[in-house]
């Protein structure tokens, strides 16, 4: 009978200890499991104050006032406006229409070998000044060449109508090269006139007229 009685504080004491190691393991279990939860749980329903977005009505009166000093003292940038172009008498150009006309009056080539003044066979041509309108300049260009290159050669234009040598019309040259010979400027009688283009040489030997022509310049 004391053998089952021992027996039997011997198991109640074994289900105490197991009871308190069970109580034990749910406070270990509740304190360190859930402790982020519950503290969680607390700052979930901690309330936060809400922020108003609103201006209250002396704060909206202030910014009304800066906003308007700011504007009236801003002033608008002056207009930019170009300013007049005053030309002087010396800048203002005014179109001049040129009327100034060239022409040429040919007579053609020849040769010569008299020592003489003589008339080269062909050489002519008849013109009125007054055709030409207003003339400014009239000169006599011919190209002389020499083979020999040892004598002097001479060439001028005559007024076969009133049977006289055209004034300052005589051109020469002496040697061998062609060269483009031009007389000072000269003046042509009024009327209709024939014009003859006359040789001469200081040795007699053959001397080449190329060519020959009027050259007229009119204003």
């Amino acid at each position: 009978m004391e053998e089952e009685k021992n027996k039997f504080l011997s198991s109640q004491t074994i289900f105490r200890t197991l009871a308190f190691l069970v109580l034990i393991n749910i406070i270990f279990l509740d304190v360190f499991l859930f402790k982020d939860k519950k503290i969680e749980i607390i700052e979930k329903t901690v309330p936060v104050p809400a922020i108003s977005n609103s201006c209250p009505v002396s704060c909206l009166s202030e910014i009304s006032n800066a906003t308007k000093g700011a504007a009236f003292s801003i002033k608008p940038p002056p207009s930019l406006t170009p300013a007049p172009v005053i030309k002087t008498t010396s800048q203002v150009q005014t179109p001049i229409a040129s009327s100034v006309k060239e022409f040429f009056v040919p007579f053609g080539a020849g040769s010569n070998s008299s020592d003489d003044w003589q008339d080269i066979s062909g050489l002519r041509a008849t013109l009125d000044p007054a055709n030409y309108g207003s003339i400014k300049t009239v000169i006599f260009e011919a190209t002389i060449r020499i083979p020999t290159g040892n004598e002097i050669a001479y060439v001028r234009l005559y007024n076969a109508t009133d049977k006289h040598p055209v004034w300052f019309s005589d051109v020469s040259q002496e040697g061998g090269t062609p060269q483009l010979l031009t007389s000072k400027p000269i003046m042509l009688d009024s009327g209709n006139k024939t014009y003859q283009v006359q040789m001469k040489t200081s040795l007699k030997y053959p001397a080449y007229l190329d060519q020959s022509r009027l050259h007229i310049i009119t204003n």
